[in-house]
């Protein structure tokens, strides 16, 4: 019995010291805090602030943090896999770099002086940077190797050059035109005094000749509805005519004379797709997006929004081959509307999508409106291109109609095929063309060269990274 008594009075002594242990260190944490000392000594991230951009056609600022610095913890190395654009400018830059340890230094590979890392003071990395962290014990040290790769060339920018080095006599005089490539050959439709000209180039290198030819395209013809579709050209006219030719020179009818202006923007394989007007009495327009297999019946195409949303004029289109096999239109366009309508100072975007598990005809056109998620329109410009490039959907053109661009200011680049358009730095215009007001066209080669003309001159570039030999 005794002993029962003494293992009970045992267990209940040890019960009261577990009960006042936390209490004691409660109080002991409150009037002395004390932090715990470790060997932690590693960088988590490295995170580069605005940077400027410099060069023969760029002077502004880009952010650093678009441009992922991956740091590999087995070799040290601290570095961006993507260059930062040719020009940037590293001799000041705020880098935000996060760790466990007590203390970072820094110093060149050519120094033996080190800095303490303090992020409100800029770093100069032109040059690579030794780096050092202290752990928190203090006991050990863990080195790093910081570099920002730049790409050294201007053509990764992109590189512009002017064909011929003159005004080419052939092109003076243009009051419309539409650029294309065929053949290996650069092609322009024109609108002359005399009438409509096909005006071709002798080849797509760097230097060539022109030439200049009639055609029999009819006065009503829109040149800047011009579709290609294997080796084919159409056009479609004001009185609601398709026609077509092989040499764009000679063209006839295709199909039959529609009931109502027609604007012919896209020839795929299966379908023609086109925009028909009409006017009513009652001051009111009625739009409609048609397509058709034979340019003779045509049926109205499922549409996601109103049909009060379509463009009326100004329109282009292109069709891309997306990298997940779907296959894709991106239509912009213009309309005349009332201040705060949507279209009055931005370009009105409709895309259609299929697959190869779907039929063309059984999807629908979806609209893209602004929204809280989407405000970078595609600006409403005049003389409006459209061209795919680089995997993006490129916009340029000349002074838009709210005068808060102006004309070949900037490429409006989309990366998401039509919903969100911003001016980019890496694609530029020709810093020569910018404030040219007269009409443009453009068109994308087979060796990834863009071509712009306008102002009776004639230029071409490339990104350096989308090319070979630089012809």
């Amino acid at each position: 019995m005794r002993a029962k008594q003494h293992i009970t009075t045992f267990i209940n002594r040890w019960l009261m010291v577990l009960t006042i242990l936390p209490l004691l260190a409660t109080s002991c944490s409150k009037e002395n805090e004390v932090t715990t000392s470790n060997d932690y000594c590693y960088i988590n991230s490295v995170v580069l602030g605005n940077i400027k951009l410099q060069n023969k056609s760029v002077n502004g600022y880009f952010s650093g943090a678009d441009y992922l610095m991956t740091i590999n913890q087995r070799t040290g190395i601290i570095e961006n896999r993507d260059s930062l654009p040719y020009g940037s400018q590293l001799s000041r830059v705020l880098a935000t770099i996060t760790f466990n340890g007590s203390i970072l230094k820094y110093r060149t590979q050519n120094s033996s002086d080190w800095s303490i890392y303090n992020s409100v003071d800029s770093l100069d990395l032109t040059e690579t940077l030794l780096l050092q962290l202290t752990s928190n014990d203090n006991n050990s040290t863990r080195d790093y190797t910081l570099k920002v790769n730049v790409h050294q060339q201007e053509g990764d920018s992109l590189y512009w050059k002017q064909c011929e080095d003159e005004n080419i006599d052939q092109l003076g005089g243009v009051t419309d035109m539409k650029a294309f490539v065929q053949d290996s050959k650069l092609k322009v439709l024109a609108q002359k005094t005399a009438g409509i000209v096909l005006l071709e180039r002798s080849g797509i290198n760097a230097t060539g000749s022109w030439e200049e030819f009639t055609t029999d395209l009819p006065a009503e013809a829109d040149l800047q509805t011009l579709c290609l579709q294997e080796g084919t050209s159409y056009i479609s006219t004001a009185d609601g005519k398709i026609l077509s030719s092989n040499d764009n020179k000679t063209w006839t009818q295709t199909g039959s004379t529609y009931t109502t202006p027609l604007t012919l923007f896209e020839k795929t394989e299966n379908y023609f797709y086109a925009i028909s007007v009409k006017e009513t009495g009652s001051n009111t327009t009625i739009c409609k997006l048609l397509r058709s297999t034979d340019a003779a019946t045509w049926e109205e195409d499922k549409l996601d929004s109103d049909a009060a949303f379509l463009p009326t004029h100004g329109i282009r289109a292109l069709t891309v081959q997306q990298a997940n096999g779907n296959t894709r239109i991106v239509m912009v366009g213009q309309k005349n509307s009332e201040a705060g309508e949507e279209g009055h100072n931005n370009a009105l975007v409709w895309t259609k999508i299929w697959n190869e598990g779907e039929k063309e005809a059984d999807t629908e056109w979806l609209f893209f409106p602004l929204s809280p998620d989407n405000d970078i329109p595609c600006p409403r410009l005049a003389y409006l291109n459209l061209l795919s490039y680089d995997n993006k959907c490129i916009a340029f053109g000349g002074a838009s109609t709210d005068g808060t661009h102006k004309a070949l200011d900037a490429m409006y680049i989309s990366p998401d095929y039509g919903i969100t358009w911003r001016p980019d730095k890496e694609l530029h215009m020709p810093f020569e063309l910018k404030g040219t007001e007269n009409c443009i066209t453009s068109t994308v080669d087979e060796n990834n060269f863009i071509w712009i003309i306008t102002n009776a001159q004639v230029w071409r570039g490339r990104l350096n990274r989308l090319g070979f030999v630089q012809q």
